[in-house]
């Protein structure tokens, strides 16, 4: 308002500037506050409204000032702010007292023996610093509000870190200043070492035995658990650092048999937890297919005996069977068996079920399960050959040493016997179906020494047993 005023006692010196004012007053007159009647008419001089700007204007009617809009460039109409729901639901006072408990059982305060504990392992400061921490933290909050964290410093696993876990944190380590005391150490002599040793061999054997050695005759399996037991303390102790050196401070040879000042990390331990032992326990429950227990039954052998036996199946293929309805899929497999010991067998299965025509040739091949003769335990009493169809098959007994230098069928097939000194051929026809049964059929017909020995009333023996007092192997 003071520079309105100003404007208007400006006495104008020419007609360009009274031109220049006028704009000037009606454009700043007209985007003002006053009432119509203050403001100054045209006609009239441009020193005349000054009596106007003076004067008391009634108070009703000046406008009262609007608040700035918040949306001064929309023409949407503002609508009133919607009334958000809460993050947390109130508690009602039973459902409170029920947190109360339950935050009391779950997140308890420290009593006196815990209280003692912390004692001897931090200082009156870290202790008031734990326990101002324990009661900043509300448990009922953490109870009702609690969340996983979405950090990236997140644990992979899930732990309330009260506990180490030998499988995923590191296990702890000590320096060498924990080692009260002088840490120098020298290697014993043979009567030190002795005394190390049985003393060790005492401690382990009181693990062993945490109820005391058992006394008075003893049955043959006890006899045997003990001496194996003993056995194992002795080889124990005579491994044990603190057998093979000494030192004149206690706490320094106690530090050669601890693992926290060993540079070594622990094996890991086996992971034994309900769900495992669950899928063991249903594996083994599992139904038993009745043609199983049949082979079982005719094989004479028992089910540990049965899954000790090697299956691999070598050729899978799809066939066809043409009938009045058409044309019907089926799927053929071809199984070899062995247990690794001179017994091998094929068997074939066909079935429009998949896995109904791959047990059939595993149950195929494990009922044809023939021995096999085996020159030392590792190859052929000399050469083979068989011809079937138009594959041949030549097999060549080697040396020790030599390995299985065959093509991947043969080689199925000889580790399933045990074989493991072989050269092959198959000059001809390579077909998967027949190499496999003229190898089955010239592993399982070859001619012993024996056998042509009887035939030609002749006397056979081995020359390396009699020169080498039976050291063949």
């Amino acid at each position: 308002m003071q520079g309105l005023v100003m404007l208007i006692f400006l006495e104008p010196r020419t007609s360009a500037f009274r031109l220049m004012h006028r704009t000037t007053l009606d454009s700043l007159l007209a985007h003002s506050q006053l009432p119509r009647s203050c403001r100054p008419r045209r006609t009239m001089s441009v020193c005349r409204p000054a009596r106007c700007l003076f004067a008391r204007c009634p108070t009703g009617s000046l406008p009262k000032a609007s608040h700035p809009s918040h949306r001064s460039f929309h023409t949407t109409t503002p609508r009133a702010a919607r009334k958000r729901r809460p993050h947390y639901a109130s508690i009602k006072a039973d459902d409170l007292q029920l947190l109360n408990q339950a935050a009391e059982k779950r997140f308890p305060t420290y009593d006196t023996s815990e209280t003692a504990l912390l004692e001897k392992k931090y200082t009156p400061a870290q202790i008031a610093a734990i326990k101002a921490a324990e009661s900043a933290i509300d448990t009922k909050d953490v109870i009702t509000q609690g969340q996983m964290r979405t950090d990236p410093w997140l644990l992979p696993y899930y732990d309330d870190l009260a506990e180490t876990n030998p499988t995923t944190d590191f296990a702890e380590k000590l320096g060498p200043e924990a080692i009260p005391g002088k840490k120098t150490f020298r290697e014993a002599n043979d009567v030190e070492r002795d005394e190390a040793i049985a003393r060790i061999a005492s401690e382990n054997m009181a693990k062993l035995y945490p109820d005391g050695v058992p006394e008075g005759e003893l049955t043959r399996k006890q006899q045997a658990q003990y001496n194996q037991a003993l056995e194992a303390a002795l080889t124990q102790a005579a491994l044990d650092p603190r057998a093979t050196f000494t030192s004149s401070n206690p706490a320094a040879v106690a530090a050669l048999a601890d693992p926290r000042h060993s540079i070594v990390q622990p094996d890991l331990p086996r992971l034994e937890n309900r769900m495992a032992r669950q899928t063991r326990r249903s594996s083994e429950d599992e139904e038993e297919d009745p043609r199983q227990k049949r082979l079982s039954l005719y094989m004479g052998w028992t089910k540990r005996q049965m899954r000790d036996i090697r299956t691999k199946t070598l050729v899978v293929h799809g066939v066809t069977n043409q009938t009045r309805m058409g044309k019907i899929r089926s799927m053929y497999y071809l199984t070899v068996a062995g247990n690794g010991d001179g017994l091998l067998g094929i068997g074939e299965g066909k079935s429009v079920e998949p896995e109904e025509g791959r047990k059939q040739s595993v149950f195929a091949a494990i009922r044809s399960m023939r021995p096999i003769p085996r020159y030392e335990n590792r190859t052929t009493f000399g050469d083979l050959e068989k011809k079937i169809g138009a594959t041949k098959v030549q097999l060549f007994s080697r040396p020790p040493g030599f390995g299985l230098r065959v093509q991947h069928l043969i080689f199925e097939l000889c580790r399933a016997a045990g074989i493991q000194d072989l050269a092959a051929k198959t000059p001809r026809s390579r077909n998967k179906m027949n190499v496999i049964k003229a190898t089955w059929e010239a592993l399982a017909g070859q001619k012993l020494p024996d056998e042509i020995a009887r035939a030609r009333g002749k006397k056979l023996v081995d020359v390396r047993k009699v020169y080498y007092g039976g050291s063949v192997h």
